[in-house]
């Protein structure tokens, strides 16, 4: 189930993880779990309008409801970009229990750009926008 908790440090990362992918400047308020997909002690869940996110200590994937409202319902199609977890928080100066403990601080103002881009990959396939570029 669902929470709404005061913000901590994976929903500041979140934001800074939604930057990296597609430039949006939103700071959404999450909630910590989804009804698809609830959190455990090796699965870090957030969730609003629009995006979501889900580490492992493996993978941190955001997913992208494309603007279609409401929450996202965490499906395969939705998965729109993928970090590895050890460098994304290498860079961000924490560590995934830190972070599941409700603590960890962050050393970065950015976050690097996805290991992989799919929406951006299906964009420039498109000759579209390329890659990290607006969306």
């Amino acid at each position: 189930m669902a929470d709404a908790v005061p913000s901590d440090a994976l929903d500041r990362l979140s934001h800074l993880l939604i930057r990296a992918y597609n430039g949006d400047g939103l700071d959404p308020f999450f909630v910590r779990g989804h009804p698809a997909m609830p959190q455990t002690e090796r699965r870090l869940v957030r969730a609003c309008f629009y995006y979501a996110v889900v580490m492992t200590p493996r993978a941190t994937w955001l997913f992208d409801n494309d603007g279609r409202g409401g929450m996202c319902e965490m499906a395969p199609h939705e998965i729109a970009a993928v970090w590895r977890t050890p460098e994304l928080l290498a860079a961000a100066g924490t560590s995934f229990e830190a972070l599941r403990d409700g603590g960890g601080r962050l050393a970065i103002g950015a976050a690097p750009p996805p290991d992989v881009d799919f929406f951006g990959a299906a964009l420039e396939a498109a000759g579209g926008a390329a890659p990290g570029g607006p969306r």
